[in-house]
């Protein structure tokens, strides 16, 4: 189940590759089990709202087959994003394909943006038509572009905890934040450190 604490990334992006708990490579938990949890990460996100979700789930109940393929995308870009973000990190070489599934989420997305006029400006909106199912992969795809072509990559870190592996943009002044949430990994990592103090 998505909750509001899953989102500790600092964009959209980071936060829908955090969509599974623990490390991918050994006990993971998958949040994203059905289209009705990719429709409520996107709510919790700031995609669209109720009324837009409640349309979406409905069409999703109409057309299992079609909210099903949505969801397969979404777990295909989510892993793709994350192989591209995990070189980064590490300073490897970005996997070609993982990258091209990356930009065709990211041309996806950008087809159905547009600017809508604020009081003193402009925001970005979506025009979301009957059938799109993959609307909620948009603001995902959106925040990739934009963080993977900005400064802000440099912040990019992974928490430190072996059971954890989320993603999260460090934006302290000293750049020293190393869990992806005190009150959470954090504490059972400062609770480890003083259990292991107490039995020395």
């Amino acid at each position: 189940m998505i909750e509001f604490d899953d989102f500790v990334g600092g964009a959209p992006a980071l936060d829908f590759v955090n969509t599974v708990g623990g490390i991918r490579t050994g006990a993971h938990t998958e949040k994203l089990q059905s289209y009705d949890d990719l429709v409520q990460w996107a709510v919790l996100a700031g995609m669209f709202g109720r009324k837009e979700a409640d349309s979406l789930l409905a069409q999703g109940r109409d057309g299992p087959s079609a909210a099903d393929q949505a969801l397969l995308r979404a777990k295909n870009f989510r892993e793709a994003l994350h192989r591209v973000l995990a070189a980064r990190l590490k300073g490897k070489a970005v996997p070609v394909d993982a990258l091209d599934c990356v930009n065709a989420e990211i041309g996806r997305a950008m087809a159905h943006a547009r600017l809508k006029k604020t009081g003193d400006g402009y925001a970005w909106a979506w025009r979301i038509g009957p059938g799109e199912l993959d609307a909620p992969l948009w603001i995902a795809a959106r925040s990739a572009a934009e963080l993977l072509t900005t400064r802000d990559i440099d912040r990019l870190r992974e928490c430190e905890s072996e059971t954890c592996g989320w993603y999260f943009l460090d934006l302290s002044k000293n750049r020293s934040r190393r869990w992806c949430a005190m009150k959470g990994c954090g504490n059972r990592a400062k609770l480890r450190r003083y259990r292991s103090a107490k039995s020395a």
